[in-house]
């Protein structure tokens, strides 16, 4: 592996163990450098460029050209804290409305945690999410797994 990509590994793990939760997926739990042909997403340095590639059954489905290591780290990031949120909202005995409003806020709190202004970033692409696709907040038992439609 490249120096740069070795780099950019301590550096991810260095974020994942400050945010204080494992990785929702297997596969976060190291930086992939190689196609993994199963959805996730890998990192790809071509001339000095680092590259997030997303491919899947022999598929490539996203390539993205990062401007830095940071921008990079943050797409990755990313990935991670919203896997963490999703998967800390299904542990939720309690759950009334919209789904997003918990996982979406606890996401941010989870970014905001590594840096600030990742946090700030990923409430704008929220907020840009949200108004085109508002919150359907609807009334719940309570009972996990359950929602009668009012």
């Amino acid at each position: 592996m490249d120096q740069d990509l070795r780099d950019l590994q301590e550096r991810y793990k260095g974020l994942c163990e400050l945010l204080g939760h494992a990785p929702a997926y297997s596969y976060q739990r190291q930086l992939q450098t190689r196609p993994l042909m199963d959805g996730a997403p890998h990192v790809e340095l071509n001339d000095g460029q680092y590259e997030y590639v997303v491919t899947e059954r022999g598929r490539e489905l996203e390539r993205r050209t990062a401007r830095d290591q940071d921008e990079l780290l943050y797409w990755l990031m990313s990935d991670v804290t919203v896997g963490v949120a999703i998967e800390l909202d299904a542990q939720r005995l309690f759950r009334t409305g919209d789904a997003r409003r918990w996982w979406f806020a606890k996401d941010v709190e989870l970014l905001s945690g590594l840096r600030r202004e990742w946090g700030d970033r990923k409430r704008a692409e929220y907020a840009q999410v949200l108004s085109r696709n508002p919150y359907l907040d609807q009334k719940a038992s309570g009972k996990r797994g359950w929602r009668f439609w009012g």
